[in-house]
């Protein structure tokens, strides 16, 4: 069910699948509602709310760039309008920093986090002349031979905009790295309660599997999950395993977290 909400005087196009625990999935740079489509098939058990954020797909463009902490109010009304007082948080890349910010502001609503391909600074992110580069219109001889490395993000650009799963516009790409400049949670992760997943692929070229670590030392109840043979994109390339360990971090129980069986958890303990 796709819904549209007035946010902040923004028009947000948000999509809701499921009826089991909730689970909002945030994209990462460029990435359309449908870029976390072979991901929700996987996990059809679970409630999944997704949105296209401002300036991406049928969301409206802001008139300003939006820094990241704005986003994260976003998120939070968007929520409360849903009705949806907690959610566990997934955040792939540019979302995963908005998921970290998410629940630095709101701990309340965030119950866990999982955070993918992500690191906790701008650093996880290309150069803006890589994406404007892209979108050039005469590309340089060693840009094309970029263009055919197998982890470059102009060969994820490409390859997200012909499957249809990343925005042709640039100017969003300009508002989201926008939002990251000078944000960092580095500082911060201490401050973090929630129990967190962090996934990294093994041959992650964007989001050295480094950053992975040093998320893991920084959150006190983190622990790292490495898909093996997996680059920036495994959310969508390898999203049977990326399903896999997503429930089986949620469905983890411990004595200190209050909420409802899931109808998941159910039965992955039947089939077990």
């Amino acid at each position: 069910m796709t819904r549209k909400l007035t946010i902040k005087d923004l028009h947000l196009n948000v999509s809701i699948r499921g009826q089991g625990s909730p689970l909002l999935l945030l994209n990462g740079l460029g990435g359309l509602i449908r870029t976390f489509d072979p991901l929700r098939e996987e996990l059809v058990d679970y409630k999944t709310i997704t949105l296209d954020v401002p300036g991406v797909g049928k969301s409206q463009m802001p008139r300003w760039p939006m820094r990241l902490p704005r986003h994260a109010d976003l998120i939070a009304e968007m929520l409360e309008q849903l009705g949806i007082d907690q959610v566990d948080v997934f955040g792939v890349s540019w979302g995963g920093a908005l998921a970290q910010e998410f629940a630095l502001r709101y701990p309340g609503r965030a119950r866990r986090l999982i955070l993918a391909a992500t690191s906790a600074g701008p650093a996880m992110l290309v150069k803006p002349a890589d994406i404007l580069g892209f979108f050039g219109r005469r590309k340089s001889a060693s840009l094309r031979k970029q263009e055919r490395s197998r982890n470059s993000i102009q060969a994820l650009l490409r390859f997200g905009m012909v499957n249809g799963m990343l925005t042709v516009n640039p100017q969003t790409y300009y508002h989201q790295l926008t939002a990251l400049v000078g944000w960092t949670s580095l500082l911060r992760l201490f401050r973090l309660h929630q129990r967190t997943l962090i996934l990294t692929g093994e041959r992650d070229t964007l989001v050295r599997p480094y950053n992975a670590h040093i998320l893991r030392r920084s959150i006190r109840r983190a622990e790292l999950h490495v898909l093996q043979g997996e680059g920036h994109f495994f959310v969508v390339t390898s999203a049977r395993r990326t399903a896999e360990a997503i429930r089986e971090f949620l469905c983890q129980q411990h004595g200190d977290e209050e909420s409802a069986p899931n109808q998941a958890c159910k039965s992955t303990a039947i089939d077990s």
